[in-house]
């Protein structure tokens, strides 16, 4: 791959995932491709993207507006988290939740090569490869007919 987004374990706002939704979002703006850019899935089509934008009552097209006038990915998280009405108690508590949902990230940090090399991260890599992303990619693709 050529371009990997940062860790979904870095955090903004108390919120893990946020950095790297911000990311993918700039990537995007950029990409004639929309909402996929180099493998990447970004936004309201994305398994994880979705959880975070649904706590931040938002949509992908609102995080792409804001990374457009933007420059600072620090203040549009802020912008974000204000924009939900959401308190820092509120983002804690679900950060808790969501990373416990999403297995700390480990399917996504095993794919970028942050868990090191070995048995397990090969396994796990290829499980995510091999199972989980192909189904993931044909709903991306049924979820982008409808959206467009």
């Amino acid at each position: 791959m050529a371009w990997i987004p940062c860790s979904g374990r870095n955090s903004a706002e108390g919120l893990s995932w946020l950095p790297r939704l911000l990311e993918k979002a700039r990537r995007c703006e950029t990409s004639a491709s929309g909402r996929l850019v180099d493998g990447y899935l970004y936004g309201d089509n994305d398994f994880i993207d979705k959880q975070l934008l649904t706590f931040l009552r938002t949509t992908d097209t609102a995080v792409s507006a804001l990374v457009r006038e933007n420059p600072d990915d620090a203040g549009v998280a802020r912008i974000l988290v204000e924009r939900s009405g959401r308190t820092r108690a509120e983002c804690e508590a679900f950060d808790k939740a969501f990373r416990r949902k999403n297995l700390n990230f480990v399917f996504v940090e095993a794919d970028e090569g942050r868990l090191g090399s070995g048995v397990g991260p090969t396994i796990v890599k290829a499980l995510y490869n091999g199972a989980m992303m192909p189904l993931f990619y044909s709903l991306f693709r049924r979820d982008e007919r409808k959206r467009l």
